[in-house]
Protein backbone atom coordinates (compact mmCIF):
# COMPACT_ATOMS: atom_id res chain seq x y z
CA UNK A 1 0.00 0.00 0.00
CA UNK A 2 2.83 2.37 0.93
CA UNK A 3 4.58 1.71 -2.38
CA UNK A 4 1.36 2.46 -4.26
CA UNK A 5 1.00 5.79 -2.48
CA UNK A 6 4.61 6.72 -3.27
CA UNK A 7 4.08 5.83 -6.93
CA UNK A 8 0.87 7.86 -7.04
CA UNK A 9 2.57 10.87 -5.45
CA UNK A 10 5.38 10.69 -8.00
CA UNK A 11 2.87 10.48 -10.83
CA UNK A 12 0.94 13.49 -9.54
CA UNK A 13 4.14 15.50 -9.14
CA UNK A 14 5.14 14.71 -12.71
CA UNK A 15 1.69 15.59 -14.03
CA UNK A 16 1.65 18.89 -12.13
CA UNK A 17 5.08 19.82 -13.42
CA UNK A 18 4.18 19.13 -17.06
CA UNK A 19 0.87 20.95 -16.67
CA UNK A 20 2.50 24.04 -15.22
CA UNK A 21 5.25 24.46 -17.81
CA UNK A 22 5.17 26.95 -20.67
CA UNK A 23 4.83 25.27 -24.06
CA UNK A 24 7.89 25.96 -26.17
CA UNK A 25 8.93 25.42 -29.76
CA UNK A 26 8.96 21.62 -29.68
CA UNK A 27 5.29 21.46 -28.65
CA UNK A 28 4.16 22.56 -32.11
CA UNK A 29 1.77 24.99 -30.44
CA UNK A 30 3.75 27.31 -28.17
CA UNK A 31 2.38 29.42 -25.34
CA UNK A 32 1.89 33.14 -25.81
CA UNK A 33 4.60 34.79 -23.68
CA UNK A 34 5.35 38.39 -22.75
CA UNK A 35 8.91 39.33 -21.84
CA UNK A 36 10.09 42.41 -19.97
CA UNK A 37 13.67 43.67 -19.74
CA UNK A 38 15.15 46.21 -17.33
CA UNK A 39 18.70 47.08 -18.35
CA UNK A 40 20.48 49.40 -15.96
CA UNK A 41 23.50 50.49 -17.97
CA UNK A 42 25.01 50.31 -21.44
CA UNK A 43 25.87 46.64 -20.98
CA UNK A 44 23.07 44.06 -21.04
CA UNK A 45 25.02 41.62 -18.89
CA UNK A 46 27.53 43.53 -16.74
CA UNK A 47 27.06 45.66 -13.65
CA UNK A 48 24.50 43.56 -11.80
CA UNK A 49 21.72 45.95 -12.82
CA UNK A 50 19.90 43.89 -15.43
CA UNK A 51 16.72 41.79 -15.01
CA UNK A 52 14.22 40.14 -17.32
CA UNK A 53 10.80 38.63 -16.62
CA UNK A 54 8.60 36.25 -18.59
CA UNK A 55 4.84 35.76 -18.14
CA UNK A 56 2.81 32.88 -19.58
CA UNK A 57 -0.40 34.48 -20.89
CA UNK A 58 -2.20 31.15 -20.86
CA UNK A 59 -3.13 31.17 -24.56
CA UNK A 60 -1.70 28.82 -27.19
CA UNK A 61 -0.48 29.96 -30.59
CA UNK A 62 -3.30 28.13 -32.36
CA UNK A 63 -5.97 29.68 -30.16
CA UNK A 64 -4.59 33.19 -30.57
CA UNK A 65 -4.36 32.79 -34.33
CA UNK A 66 -8.15 32.34 -34.45
CA UNK A 67 -8.42 36.03 -33.50
CA UNK A 68 -5.82 37.17 -36.05
CA UNK A 69 -8.23 39.06 -38.31
CA UNK A 70 -11.12 39.42 -35.88
CA UNK A 71 -12.15 43.08 -35.96
CA UNK A 72 -12.58 44.59 -32.52
CA UNK A 73 -11.08 41.63 -30.63
CA UNK A 74 -9.45 42.68 -27.36
CA UNK A 75 -8.08 40.92 -24.28
CA UNK A 76 -6.31 42.19 -21.17
CA UNK A 77 -4.08 40.31 -18.73
CA UNK A 78 -3.36 41.38 -15.14
CA UNK A 79 0.36 40.94 -14.49
CA UNK A 80 -0.18 41.10 -10.73
CA UNK A 81 -2.55 38.10 -10.66
CA UNK A 82 -1.80 35.55 -7.94
CA UNK A 83 -0.59 32.95 -10.43
CA UNK A 84 2.24 35.31 -11.43
CA UNK A 85 3.47 35.71 -7.89
CA UNK A 86 5.50 38.86 -7.27
CA UNK A 87 7.27 38.89 -10.66
CA UNK A 88 5.81 42.20 -11.88
CA UNK A 89 6.41 44.02 -8.62
CA UNK A 90 9.90 42.53 -8.36
CA UNK A 91 10.72 43.87 -11.82
CA UNK A 92 9.51 47.39 -10.96
CA UNK A 93 11.31 47.34 -7.61
CA UNK A 94 14.55 46.30 -9.30
CA UNK A 95 14.34 48.85 -12.11
CA UNK A 96 15.90 52.28 -11.60
CA UNK A 97 14.09 53.69 -14.64
CA UNK A 98 10.67 52.19 -15.36
CA UNK A 99 10.32 54.27 -18.53
CA UNK A 100 13.28 52.37 -20.00
CA UNK A 101 11.80 48.89 -19.40
CA UNK A 102 11.19 47.16 -22.73
CA UNK A 103 8.84 44.35 -23.73
CA UNK A 104 7.93 41.96 -26.49
CA UNK A 105 5.37 39.18 -27.00
CA UNK A 106 6.27 35.87 -28.64
CA UNK A 107 5.14 32.30 -29.34
CA UNK A 108 7.26 29.46 -30.77
CA UNK A 109 6.64 26.44 -33.00
CA UNK A 110 9.60 24.70 -34.65
CA UNK A 111 7.52 21.68 -35.69
CA UNK A 112 5.74 23.72 -38.35
CA UNK A 113 8.35 26.54 -38.40
CA UNK A 114 5.98 29.37 -37.46
CA UNK A 115 6.37 32.08 -34.88
CA UNK A 116 4.49 35.04 -33.45
CA UNK A 117 6.32 38.21 -32.46
CA UNK A 118 5.85 41.88 -31.84
CA UNK A 119 7.64 44.26 -34.20
CA UNK A 120 6.77 47.92 -34.36
CA UNK A 121 7.10 48.34 -38.13
CA UNK A 122 4.65 49.22 -40.91
CA UNK A 123 6.15 46.51 -43.14
CA UNK A 124 8.14 43.62 -41.69
CA UNK A 125 11.85 43.84 -42.42
CA UNK A 126 13.76 41.34 -44.55
CA UNK A 127 13.63 37.85 -43.03
CA UNK A 128 14.78 34.73 -44.85
CA UNK A 129 13.39 31.26 -44.33
CA UNK A 130 16.77 30.20 -42.94
CA UNK A 131 16.78 32.94 -40.33
CA UNK A 132 13.19 32.16 -39.40
CA UNK A 133 14.29 28.59 -38.75
CA UNK A 134 16.87 29.99 -36.33
CA UNK A 135 14.07 31.40 -34.15
CA UNK A 136 13.84 27.93 -32.59
CA UNK A 137 16.99 28.61 -30.58
CA UNK A 138 14.94 30.83 -28.25
CA UNK A 139 13.44 27.60 -26.94
CA UNK A 140 16.34 27.24 -24.51
CA UNK A 141 15.11 30.45 -22.83
CA UNK A 142 11.64 28.97 -22.38
CA UNK A 143 13.06 25.70 -21.07
CA UNK A 144 15.33 27.44 -18.55
CA UNK A 145 12.50 29.57 -17.18
CA UNK A 146 10.14 26.63 -16.84
CA UNK A 147 12.22 25.69 -13.79
CA UNK A 148 11.88 29.13 -12.22
CA UNK A 149 9.29 31.24 -10.42
CA UNK A 150 5.66 30.15 -10.45
CA UNK A 151 6.02 28.29 -13.77
CA UNK A 152 6.79 25.28 -11.60
CA UNK A 153 3.51 25.40 -9.68
CA UNK A 154 0.99 27.38 -11.72
CA UNK A 155 -0.75 26.59 -14.99
CA UNK A 156 0.25 30.04 -16.23
CA UNK A 157 3.21 31.32 -14.24
CA UNK A 158 5.91 33.97 -14.30
CA UNK A 159 9.57 34.26 -13.39
CA UNK A 160 12.38 36.79 -13.23
CA UNK A 161 16.08 36.34 -13.92
CA UNK A 162 19.25 38.35 -13.48
CA UNK A 163 22.11 38.34 -15.96
CA UNK A 164 24.10 36.33 -13.40
CA UNK A 165 21.45 33.61 -12.99
CA UNK A 166 21.43 30.16 -14.53
CA UNK A 167 22.29 29.95 -18.24
CA UNK A 168 19.58 30.97 -20.72
CA UNK A 169 17.15 32.26 -18.08
CA UNK A 170 17.99 35.94 -18.68
CA UNK A 171 16.44 37.37 -21.87
CA UNK A 172 19.55 39.15 -23.09
CA UNK A 173 21.97 36.27 -22.56
CA UNK A 174 20.52 33.27 -24.39
CA UNK A 175 22.82 30.60 -25.82
CA UNK A 176 25.77 32.68 -24.69
CA UNK A 177 25.49 36.45 -24.82
CA UNK A 178 22.97 36.78 -27.66
CA UNK A 179 19.76 38.70 -27.04
CA UNK A 180 16.13 37.64 -27.30
CA UNK A 181 15.26 41.10 -28.64
CA UNK A 182 16.39 40.05 -32.12
CA UNK A 183 15.57 36.35 -31.71
CA UNK A 184 19.31 35.78 -31.29
CA UNK A 185 20.32 38.06 -34.21
CA UNK A 186 17.88 36.45 -36.67
CA UNK A 187 15.60 39.49 -37.14
CA UNK A 188 15.24 43.17 -36.31
CA UNK A 189 14.65 44.38 -32.74
CA UNK A 190 11.24 43.22 -31.49
CA UNK A 191 11.28 45.03 -28.13
CA UNK A 192 10.09 48.54 -27.33
CA UNK A 193 9.57 50.61 -24.19
CA UNK A 194 6.37 50.20 -22.18
CA UNK A 195 4.99 53.46 -23.59
CA UNK A 196 5.10 52.09 -27.15
CA UNK A 197 2.19 50.10 -28.60
CA UNK A 198 3.53 47.33 -30.82
CA UNK A 199 2.10 45.54 -33.82
CA UNK A 200 1.96 41.74 -33.86
CA UNK A 201 3.15 39.47 -36.65
CA UNK A 202 2.64 35.89 -37.75
CA UNK A 203 5.75 34.49 -39.43
CA UNK A 204 5.99 31.23 -41.38
CA UNK A 205 8.03 29.58 -44.14
CA UNK A 206 7.63 31.29 -47.50
CA UNK A 207 7.89 29.78 -50.96
CA UNK A 208 11.41 28.91 -52.05
CA UNK A 209 14.64 27.82 -50.40
CA UNK A 210 16.38 29.05 -47.26
CA UNK A 211 17.46 32.33 -48.85
CA UNK A 212 13.89 33.16 -49.91
CA UNK A 213 11.77 35.50 -47.84
CA UNK A 214 9.60 34.13 -45.03
CA UNK A 215 5.86 34.79 -45.09
CA UNK A 216 4.91 37.73 -42.85
CA UNK A 217 1.37 38.66 -41.91
CA UNK A 218 0.22 41.27 -39.39
CA UNK A 219 -2.58 40.68 -36.89
CA UNK A 220 -5.63 42.85 -37.30
CA UNK A 221 -7.65 44.58 -40.00
CA UNK A 222 -6.14 46.31 -43.05
CA UNK A 223 -8.68 49.14 -43.30
CA UNK A 224 -7.36 50.64 -46.53
CA UNK A 225 -6.36 47.31 -48.11
CA UNK A 226 -2.85 48.40 -49.06
CA UNK A 227 -1.03 45.57 -47.24
CA UNK A 228 0.86 47.98 -44.98
CA UNK A 229 0.17 49.13 -41.43
CA UNK A 230 -1.07 52.70 -41.36
CA UNK A 231 -2.29 54.94 -38.55
CA UNK A 232 -5.18 53.37 -36.65
CA UNK A 233 -4.88 50.05 -38.46
CA UNK A 234 -4.23 46.48 -37.36
CA UNK A 235 -3.77 45.11 -33.86
CA UNK A 236 -1.45 46.33 -31.12
CA UNK A 237 -0.02 45.21 -27.80
CA UNK A 238 0.06 47.92 -25.13
CA UNK A 239 1.22 47.95 -21.51
CA UNK A 240 -0.31 49.97 -18.70
CA UNK A 241 2.56 50.01 -16.22
CA UNK A 242 0.60 51.83 -13.51
CA UNK A 243 -2.22 49.27 -13.63
CA UNK A 244 0.11 46.32 -14.18
CA UNK A 245 -1.72 45.11 -17.28
CA UNK A 246 -0.99 44.20 -20.89
CA UNK A 247 -3.65 44.37 -23.59
CA UNK A 248 -3.97 43.19 -27.17
CA UNK A 249 -6.57 44.98 -29.28
CA UNK A 250 -7.49 44.61 -32.94
CA UNK A 251 -8.87 47.76 -34.52
CA UNK A 252 -12.62 47.65 -35.17
CA UNK A 253 -13.57 47.57 -38.84
CA UNK A 254 -15.28 50.68 -40.21
CA UNK A 255 -17.40 50.91 -43.37
CA UNK A 256 -15.43 51.91 -46.46
CA UNK A 257 -16.17 55.18 -48.26
CA UNK A 258 -18.22 53.38 -50.91
CA UNK A 259 -20.34 51.81 -48.17
CA UNK A 260 -21.01 55.20 -46.62
CA UNK A 261 -21.99 56.58 -50.01
CA UNK A 262 -24.43 53.74 -50.64
CA UNK A 263 -25.90 54.16 -47.15
CA UNK A 264 -26.46 57.89 -47.67
CA UNK A 265 -27.94 57.29 -51.09
CA UNK A 266 -30.31 54.71 -49.62
CA UNK A 267 -31.40 57.06 -46.86
CA UNK A 268 -31.95 59.82 -49.39
CA UNK A 269 -34.12 57.52 -51.53
CA UNK A 270 -36.17 56.45 -48.52
CA UNK A 271 -36.69 60.08 -47.59
CA UNK A 272 -37.89 60.92 -51.09
CA UNK A 273 -40.36 58.03 -51.05
CA UNK A 274 -41.77 59.10 -47.69
CA UNK A 275 -42.16 62.71 -48.86
CA UNK A 276 -43.88 61.58 -52.04
CA UNK A 277 -46.35 59.42 -50.10
CA UNK A 278 -47.05 62.23 -47.67
CA UNK A 279 -47.67 64.56 -50.60
CA UNK A 280 -50.20 62.16 -52.10
CA UNK A 281 -51.98 61.84 -48.78
CA UNK A 282 -52.42 65.57 -48.65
Amino acid sequence: MKLKLIALAALLATSASSFAAMDGATSGNGSLLVNFISQGGTSATAGGDDMSAVFDLGVSMNDFLTHKNEAGYTQTWNLTSANYGSAWNDLLAFSTNDAAIEFNVIALDNVNTRYLTTNDVATYTSLTNANLGGFQNMNSYVTANNLRGTHVTEANGASTALSTDVANSYFRAVNGATQGDTWLTKTSDTTKTLATAQNFWSLSVGAGNGSAQAAKSAFGVDLDGNGSIGTGEFGEWSVNAAAGTITFANVAAVPEAETYAMLLAGLGLMGAIVRRRNGRGA
